[in-house]
């Protein structure tokens, strides 16, 4: 959501939420999300939740910049690297990232096959960076869906197999772009 609002060129306030303290959990946050997850977004009288929806809410509010495509067979594409990007690399780097906090322990095991399916992952879509600088051609949400966690894979202690040469020049570009270079971690 944050690079989002940044590229949109949007601005917000953000309020922290500990998630360590489990302060999503609490009654007044989940007056505003009875899932207890963030991000949560309030803009005049909406407040929705939920990352997706949350872009897409964006995109139609705030058309310009573009971050989909206006025809339905891309920002169908667009939509299914964003969830392709949540549920097969976001979680895993997510559950990484919470163990090497400390927030949360989870077995060797299970860590592996946290990297494994990241790696798994990155491997689709250095075979779909092919000929093209973004997932779906242009920077757009599906991209933005693997941003906050990619550009960290150092700091997850994934090594980037020498192969996926699409994947690192992707990953360069993202660094670059201005809403992702000092993203909080």
């Amino acid at each position: 959501m944050r690079i989002a609002l940044k590229e949109k060129n949007l601005s917000w306030e953000p309020i922290l939420v500990n998630l360590r303290a489990r302060e999503q959990k609490r009654p007044e946050f989940l007056a505003l999300n009875p899932n207890g997850t963030v991000p949560v977004l309030r803009d005049g009288d909406t407040l929705l939740y939920d990352s997706t929806i949350i872009n897409e809410y964006l995109e139609e509010q705030y058309p310009e910049p573009a971050l989909t495509y206006p025809d339905p067979p891309r920002r169908g594409k667009v939509r299914q690297w964003e969830d392709y990007g949540d549920a097969n690399f976001l979680r895993p780097a997510e559950n990484i990232f919470i163990h090497n906090k400390g927030w949360r322990q989870f077995e060797a095991a299970d860590l592996e096959r946290f990297r494994q399916r990241m790696l798994e992952s990155l491997a689709y879509v250095n075979n779909a960076l092919a000929g093209k600088d973004y997932l779906a051609g242009r920077f757009s949400y599906g991209d933005i869906a693997f941003a906050p966690r990619v550009i960290m894979l150092e700091e997850l202690g994934i090594a980037l197999p020498e192969e996926l040469v699409a994947v690192r020049a992707w990953i360069d570009r993202l660094k670059r772009r201005p809403s992702v270079e000092n993203l909080e971690r």
